[in-house]
């Protein structure tokens, strides 16, 4: 069975790595050769699910990271976990990595335009235009090298009134800062400034010059795919990834959404499944974290929200244990009883 995958990064390299390992004839094409710089803080959440999922990605070389600060105003807390919350890794090399495994699996890796007569495709394009999207985003990050080794991850909602956050996510010898925001958010450039200043003044990372990576972030499937229904399977291919716009709003999270589609791909053509089984195992396996609470708050109210959840956190420790676990998907829960009784008192 040939199938061509359109796109390398991990979505694409993992549903070429399970489908050459199952036997097909694998031809994995990306338009730029590895590795190639990538818009993202470099951050697995949850890197022990992802182990457990993708055991081919044990052993990744990085950082892993149990305390985080979440902050809004000059209100924080700081919860730490038994597990790790966070591994922090060069972005590149992951992707690298993964393209490896999939080579070493048996998948033709070539760099150019694919050919997509023949056989099954499977796109993993990545992010269009934001007015293809219901719901959409923008990240703005980079690397800087730190004052002193860091062994929190930071969290600052509302930064300069932005609807989203600015982060800090240690790595060894320098950290990755950044700020996500919801669309529209025109003065992007100047929070990511302000942010960094901030971090100068505490001390923390040493500025040389202010480059930046940017990038669009999918929160819904777009509008009009490729083909198909609700994920864009279809004749012209099933989208899979960023591509189909498997991002968790409230987080920005999205190579473990990415990697998971990806596995499902593959085991839809190699079990001869249909669209509609696709459709429920991407449900199965990453459905209920795109809708967790943190995920689920309307744009217009996350600061206010998340704001008062800062506030409780800091005075109620077991419930910014959770607002942590649920953020990074160590757990699922349902924190909206716990905010009303606490926002009440």
């Amino acid at each position: 069975m040939k199938v061509t995958v359109i796109g390398a990064g991990p979505a694409g390299s993992t549903a070429a790595f399970y489908l050459a390992k199952a036997g097909c004839e694998v031809d994995l094409v990306d338009r730029v050769d590895f590795p190639r710089e990538k818009a993202c803080a470099g951050g697995l959440f949850n890197p022990l699910l992802f182990e457990k999922e993708f055991p081919h990605i044990v052993g990744i070389e990085g950082r892993d990271l149990f305390r985080v600060r979440f902050s809004y105003g000059s209100c924080s807390f700081q919860p730490e976990a038994a597990r790790p919350l966070l591994r922090t890794v060069i972005r590149k090399e992951f992707d690298r990595f993964l393209l490896e495994c999939a080579r070493k699996a048996g998948a033709r890796f070539t760099v150019g335009t694919p050919s997509t007569k023949n056989g099954i495709v499977i796109r993993a394009t990545g992010v269009r235009p934001p007015a293809d999207y219901k719901s959409a985003g923008i990240c703005m990050e980079y690397d800087f090298a730190a004052e002193r080794d860091i062994d929190t991850i930071r969290v600052h909602y509302g930064f300069s009134g932005i609807k989203g956050y600015c982060w800090l996510y240690p790595k060894h010898g320098y950290a990755n800062v950044g700020v996500g925001a919801y669309l529209p958010q025109k003065d992007i450039k100047d929070v990511f400034g302000r942010y960094i200043e901030h971090l100068e003044a505490e001390g923390i990372v040493i500025r040389k010059s202010q480059h930046h990576r940017a990038s669009i972030i999918p929160f819904s499937p777009p509008k009009r795919p490729l083909g198909g229904e609700s994920f864009g399977c279809g004749p012209p291919g099933v989208l899979i990834g960023d591509a189909a716009g498997f991002v968790r709003p409230g987080t920005g999270e999205g190579i473990y959404f990415a990697m998971c589609s990806g596995k499902a791909a593959a085991r839809m053509v190699t079990e001869k499944k249909d669209e509609k089984w696709y459709q429920k195992e991407c449900v199965r396996m990453f459905g209920r974290y795109l809708k967790s609470t943190v995920a689920s708050l309307p744009p217009r109210l996350c600061n206010r929200v998340l704001g008062k959840a800062v506030k409780i956190g800091s005075k109620d420790q077991q419930f910014g244990k959770l607002l942590a676990e649920d953020f990074f998907r160590l757990g699922y829960h349902s924190l909206t009883g716990r905010f009303l009784v606490n926002l009440f008192r």
